[in-house]
């Protein structure tokens, strides 16, 4: 059973993050979820845990919880953490079941927890096995005094069909619902992400963006693209270049991961085959890693979705993959630019497969 995404306390120091709330922005949208976060993180669990932040995808919910678990190791190192996917501990508990033993060894490790933090709990909907589990897993981390927080796209209240016990138990904690954010803090995450980017925006663009955003993931879109547009024409980005990219977002959801992974292996020389499977060869690596990086700004998928189209890997994994080859694209102006055309054919509705020339 693949435990990985369970921190225990024994993380190296490095993968701690100094300061967890590098870059985090609060505004009137999330503050009383940051403040509740920062809580529970100290260790004030009563009348706090379980926590739930709820809202719509793209307004920071699992960079909040993040946050918690960082904050958490970085004050209590001894703690045992457990951060992941609903869907990944609904495949924990159905392979529990079809294992001797299965059960005794899941739970060994789930509850004896000191924080168990749950992303997107809106996916065990059609996982009976694990909400049953879940509500065991709750009342036992409760009576030994452990810490929950939990993310899902609705508050408790709009749950239907779900245990009676498991609903009763998440509502005894405190529900925070998290909102898009408002044009202000919008303006702000712009030039915050902008400079740390490396990114010149000129007041206009700043103006245009945050106007037609609807959340910081579109955002994170939108700078990924002005960047390699930006590396390659080496100008401030004005109107001339936000304009196109916001004429041409529309078209942006008919992309698929596989029409990207489909392109980036013709570009590059390598098989499809290849980029979805375990081999460590360096050119599919990188490949696989770019691929990666574009499903992720070019489209709405999680880094879960990511993850499992490319042979199954964990969220864990295809950060460090987004991390490493937006690293290169920076140091690198004849990727940035082969890049930049490979997403300019995208935005103009142009997806078949590019020569390798």
């Amino acid at each position: 059973m693949d435990f990985s995404s369970l921190r225990n306390g024994l993380v190296p120091a490095e993968t701690v993050p100094p300061h967890p709330w590098d870059g985090f922005l609060t505004g009137p949208e999330n503050d009383l979820a940051h403040a509740s976060v920062l809580a529970l993180a100290r260790g004030d669990g009563p009348g706090l845990s379980p926590l739930v932040l709820h809202g719509p995808a793209g307004v920071g919910k699992s960079r909040l919880l993040a946050g918690l678990v960082s904050e958490r190791l970085l004050r209590h190192p001894e703690s045992a953490v457990a951060h992941m996917e609903a869907e990944a501990f609904a495949a924990a508990c159905a392979e529990a079941a079809g294992q001797a033993g299965g059960w005794g060894e899941l739970r060994s490790r789930f509850r004896g927890l000191d924080l168990f933090v749950l992303e997107d709990l809106h996916a065990l909907e059609r996982a009976p096995l694990a909400l049953t589990e879940l509500t065991h897993t709750l009342d036992a981390l409760d009576e030994a005094g452990a810490s929950v927080a939990v993310s899902a796209r609705v508050g408790p209240g709009q749950w239907s069909g779900w245990p009676a016990r498991l609903v009763n138990r998440l509502v005894g904690g405190l529900a925070v619902r998290v909102d898009p954010p408002g044009l202000a803090s919008r303006r702000r995450y712009l030039l915050d992400r902008a400079r740390s980017r490396g990114i010149n925006l000129l007041a206009e663009a700043v103006d245009s963006l945050a106007e037609a955003a609807d959340g910081y993931r579109t955002l994170d879109g939108w700078l990924s693209k002005l960047a390699l547009e930006s590396r390659v024409e080496r100008k401030p980005v004005d109107g001339r270049l936000v304009t196109p990219l916001l004429d041409g977002d529309a078209t942006d959801p008919a992309l698929t991961i596989d029409q990207i992974a489909r392109a980036i292996a013709a570009k590059f020389g390598v098989s499809l085959r290849d980029l979805r499977s375990s081999t460590r060869r360096k050119t599919v690596t990188e490949s696989r890693h770019l691929a990666m990086h574009l499903a992720r700004t070019l489209t709405s998928l999680s880094f879960q979705a990511i993850g499992a189209y490319f042979g199954g890997r964990d969220s864990a994994t295809v950060r460090h993959a987004c991390k490493a080859a937006a690293a290169r694209i920076a140091a690198d102006p004849a990727l940035a630019s082969a890049t930049a055309a490979l997403a300019r054919r995208w935005s103009q509705g142009e997806v078949g497969e590019p020569s390798s020339a």
